[in-house]
């Protein structure tokens, strides 16, 4: 026993110092481990901060090119090539007027529209990158998406984002007013505006400030529904027996008024008509030249288009049957006085959906909505007009007498003139089965943001 005990407390301090130098390496590799586990959190917060960088100046690439784009008028867009052609002409325009960048250097290829690397650099000197491309995909403006990208650099870090925006058709004065007038709006007599299925068919707005008495009623005068005044200074002057069935607004706000383009009815108007002849007249798809100044005073039946070029006026003062549209030019100069259409007879229409079996008449029948687009001319009606087949869109309207009928579509006069309606005139205005977006009636089409399509 006493041998044991001694053998063992000979060999104590070595182990001691065997288990001492275990602790040592036990405790260097701890610190080793822990200091190489800070450096990678430090390298991992270092690639954070930067990638963090890299999508702050990803999102104002984005924000720069949503903030040039936005509200911007696409409507002459019809594919992708157009719209990369409209899209980089607003961004050279908003370029050109900073200096980020050559705006000469923003270009359009297959991809799109490049934007050139712009550089960007914080308060410490340090400097970021960042490439943008724009690109539209789909078929007609209101099919269309435009894509946004952004490639962001920041020191190591490189992060892509995208956004998405789309083509907006704007809402069209058509589709709140059955009468719309940038003049006043004056109503004599037994005048009324009525609505074919409801009252609201049977809105009226002025939008003039040529005068404050933008609506001006006097007689036994009925509007089906709202009065609606855009000038805040303006007013509703009611004399006699005034019943106007909706709201009295004034203060309005401002609509979007229609933009006329007649080019494509014209390629249909293959017969120049000469104003000559007289009595029972049957006419096709013609073409009246300036200063022709025809008068329809027999029996007339015309099919198709009928084509004015300014100036001229044109009569129509028997008994005529127009199935088809009426479209004129804009005249260089303003004259109402020279470039008049007149309907004092009697006018039976029908839309161009309703014409006869003929190749003359194939690709018009899909033009249907409208029955007269003439801004620049005065438009006058004295006699019945039973129902008009589309809308009308002129620069002045005066129906007198017993002067009326059903207006599939509503009426829009374009400048601040005269919209009148004396005597025993009375419009009904129907809607519900006008067609939403008229031949000739170009609505604007501006780009708007995809709320939640922005993706990393």
């Amino acid at each position: 026993m006493y041998f044991r005990q001694t053998v063992l407390s000979a060999r104590a301090p070595g182990m001691a110092l065997i288990i001492t130098l275990i602790f040592l390496v036990l405790f260097a590799c701890l610190a080793v481990a822990i200091t190489a586990s800070a450096d990678a959190n430090l390298t991992v917060a270092h690639n954070r901060i930067e990638g963090q960088q890299a999508l702050a100046i990803g999102a104002t690439g984005l924000q720069l090119v949503q903030k040039s784009l936005g509200g911007m008028s696409v409507s002459g867009a019809s594919d992708a090539a157009s719209f990369h052609a409209l899209i980089r002409a607003e961004l050279m325009a908003d370029f050109a007027a900073s200096n980020m960048l050559d705006a000469d250097a923003v270009t359009t290829g297959a991809d799109g529209v490049t934007i050139p690397t712009i550089t960007l650099a914080r308060a410490d000197g340090r400097q970021g990158t960042v490439d943008l491309t724009v690109r539209a995909s789909g078929g007609a403006a209101d099919d269309t998406t435009v894509t946004i990208r952004s490639t962001a650099r920041f020191g190591g870090a490189t992060r892509s984002a995208t956004y998405n925006m789309t083509a907006q058709r704007g809402r069209s004065v058509l589709r709140d007013y059955g009468i719309a007038s940038k003049s006043p709006v004056q109503m004599t007599g037994n005048a009324q505006i009525l609505g074919a299925n409801n009252p609201a068919e049977g809105n009226v707005l002025s939008a003039s400030y040529s005068t404050t008495n933008a609506i001006q009623l006097t007689g036994n005068i009925l509007i089906a529904g709202d009065a609606a005044v855009v000038n805040p200074a303006g007013q509703i002057r009611k004399v006699g027996n005034v019943t106007i069935g909706g709201s009295q607004v004034v203060g309005a706000p401002e609509p979007e008024w229609p933009q006329v383009d007649i080019d494509v009815f014209k390629p249909y108007a293959t017969n120049v008509y000469s104003g000559s002849g007289s009595g029972n007249l049957t006419l096709s798809n013609i073409r009246i030249p300036p200063n022709t100044n025809p008068n329809f005073s027999g029996n007339t039946t015309i099919y198709g288009v009928v084509y004015i070029q300014p100036p001229n006026k044109v009569t129509f003062s028997g008994n005529t049957t127009l199935i088809g549209v009426i479209v004129a030019d804009q005249p260089a100069a303003d004259n109402l006085t020279a470039n008049q259409i007149k309907f004092t007879g009697n006018m039976s229409s029908s839309g161009v959906e309703n014409l006869p079996a003929g190749a003359q008449y194939d690709g018009l029948r899909a033009l249907t909505g409208s029955f007269l687009l003439a801004p620049g001319f005065s438009s006058q009606f004295t006699g019945n007009f039973n129902t008009v087949n589309g809308c009308m869109v002129a620069s002045e309207f005066k129906f007198t007498g017993n002067a009326g009928g059903r207006v599939k579509g509503g009426i829009v006069n374009l400048r601040d003139s005269t919209f009148q309606l004396t005597g025993n005139a009375r419009l009904t205005i129907d809607r519900e089965t006008a067609v939403e977006e008229p031949a000739g009636i170009v609505s604007t089409m501006t780009l708007v943001c995809v709320s939640g399509s922005y993706s990393e």
